[in-house]
């Protein structure tokens, strides 16, 4: 009787085990799937124009960390968006945003996106296009998840010339 009792709880504790284990795994695929999907939507809304849903995407404490630069990173969601949106007569649309090479990884409440963006913009004066630009750049972005939505959290990216590939 004492073994059958001491066998019953080893196994409901080994079953408790993998169930905690499971459903692990099934929040960590959720996480990835909802990450993938708020960093195609913050694409789309660069594609859109609509930096209201861009900055959406940011926490208030985004650290935006640009390439080759000797200054302080830019620091606040209220600095990115006057760097990225300034007011001015000038856009900068961007007509195609793609990202390749994918990898996330979550836990918990943070996790991490990277891989290769390209980027395509031109220069937009008095309602007239003109200079068209595309950029390469590796990034990785650490995301944090704030009121069960995740967010960027800290961008940093390394700029390529247009023939690099990964």
């Amino acid at each position: 009787m004492k073994n059958r009792i001491l066998n019953i709880l080893l196994f409901s504790i080994v079953l408790l085990t993998f169930n905690s284990c499971k459903n692990t795994n099934e929040n960590e695929t959720s996480d990835i799937h909802d990450i993938k999907q708020m960093m195609q939507d913050y694409r789309q809304a660069w594609r859109n124009g609509d930096s209201t849903s861009v900055l959406d995407k940011l926490t208030t404490e985004i650290i935006l960390f640009q390439p080759g630069k000797t200054e302080k990173p830019i620091l606040s969601k209220n600095n990115v968006s006057g760097f990225w949106f300034p007011k001015s007569d000038i856009k900068y649309p961007i007509i195609q945003y793609e990202v390749e090479n994918e990898e996330i990884v979550s836990s918990g409440n943070i996790a991490y996106y990277q891989g290769l963006s390209k980027l395509t913009w031109c220069t937009l004066e008095n309602n007239i296009g003109h200079d068209t630009t595309q950029s390469i750049s590796e990034f990785t972005n650490i995301l944090k998840k704030e009121g069960g939505k995740w967010k960027i959290h800290r961008i940093m990216y390394n700029l390529k010339d247009s023939k690099y590939n990964r």
